[in-house]
């Protein structure tokens, strides 16, 4: 049976039942566990509810939920003789849950788990979608992008049990120090800021949106919605010449915002595959500002690896549905014949449609809209 300790982010913060903490409630959407304001609080959801609960979700049934998860990490038997000392960290409050990171000893290894804990309303509303939503896509898409979910209840306090994605971190725009321009920072807890080179920006734009249209659906128009870089959907692991870019959340896989049936012609899929295209091209170039400031709209340099994204993904996915080979060509030529004016109008519809009209993002876009549409239609057809 395993030893276990409660941490709120670091080993330096240990809680534990005499502390001033434990009987307070979680805050919400606050980004670090060792500090705590007084108010906005969740729906009287204790700091020892939170560390208790994940405990008794670890330790049902001869602790079957870690010891599984474990074997399907390691590819092997574990047994709860292997199991060692847990440590549970609370890694912060965020705006749907509230993820704890596990560290699990198993004979000489240590192994890393997230548990997502839904403490909110709006974090219980998500939750279920999202893990209907990892396991659908981790099936139909077995590449590695996303957390596999190991186990969820949805139980007064509902969370689930996945993949912690060591070595990966968010990024966000910043400005850089030495002329002001946008530059992408990994937020890996260095205290020098590890900005982005342009080769891995461009590689971390390209990856993004090959994923998300990889996981688009051309048949049913499903897609993966929503996602924000200011939300750190999307981190990134730098290994020398190597970057990896996964998704650490998929909060919902639905079909395109504005079409109420499925697509049921040629043309019908290719008009929806451009509202995909123009969402994407346009909502990848969103971001705040070191990720909690002002809403920035990215460079015009990402567009190009946007764009070599989307058709790599567009590859992949017309594959995976049966389409003839040449699918993405056939796209590419299809949009390039579209009236630019007509292009632009659609453009309007899907911001009306996606953003709320009050929302600060959506200032910033229609700020940006006719040159980025235009730029778009350029780069298509040179």
């Amino acid at each position: 049976m395993p030893t276990v300790s409660y941490f709120l982010s670091t080993t330096d913060h240990p809680i534990h039942e005499d502390h001033p903490l434990w009987s307070r409630s979680l805050p919400e959407n606050w980004h670090s566990g060792a500090i705590t304001p007084e108010t906005d609080s969740t729906d009287d959801v204790t700091y020892g509810i939170y560390f208790t609960s994940i405990f008794k979700f670890c330790a049902a049934d001869g602790w079957r939920r870690l010891l599984t998860a474990a074997s399907e990490q390691l590819d092997l038997p574990v047994a709860e003789t292997d199991l060692g000392h847990l440590s549970i960290f609370l890694e912060k409050h965020g705006g749907f849950y509230h993820p704890a990171r596990l560290q699990l000893d198993v004979s000489d290894r240590t192994l890393t788990f997230v548990v997502n804990v839904a403490a909110s309303g709006r974090g219980r509303q998500a939750l279920p979608r999202e893990v209907a939503a990892l396991s659908h896509l981790n099936a139909q898409r077995p590449f590695g992008w996303f957390p596999r979910v190991y186990h969820h209840i949805y139980d007064a306090l509902p969370m689930f049990m996945g993949d912690w994605l060591d070595g990966f971190h968010e990024f966000h725009l910043t400005r850089r120090t030495d002329n002001d321009k946008l530059a992408m920072v990994i937020w890996d807890g260095a205290e020098d800021r590890c900005l982005l080179s342009t080769k891995q920006e461009r590689t971390m734009y390209r990856k993004a949106a090959m994923i998300l249209t990889a996981c688009y659906d051309p048949v049913s128009s499903c897609q993966i919605f929503p996602w924000h870089h200011a939300a750190g959907d999307f981190v990134i692991r730098v290994d020398g010449e190597k970057t990896s870019v996964k998704m650490i959340t998929v909060r919902d896989y639905v079909p395109m915002a504005g079409i109420e049936t499925e697509p049921d012609s040629e043309q019908a899929i290719l008009d929806a595959l451009v509202i995909f295209f123009i969402h994407l091209s346009v909502r990848m170039r969103l971001d705040r500002l070191d990720g909690v400031n002002e809403v920035v709209w990215a460079p015009d340099a990402c567009l190009a690896p946007v764009i070599q994204g989307f058709f790599q993904g567009l590859d992949l996915t017309a594959r995976i549905s049966g389409f003839p080979e040449g699918f993405a060509d056939a796209f590419r030529h299809y949009f390039n014949h579209n009236n630019k004016t007509d292009l632009m109008a659609t453009a309007q519809q899907v911001t009306e449609a996606v953003f709320d009209a009050q929302a600060e993002e959506r200032c910033v876009i229609d700020s940006n809209l006719t040159d980025h549409m235009g730029d778009l239609c350029r780069r298509l057809s040179a």
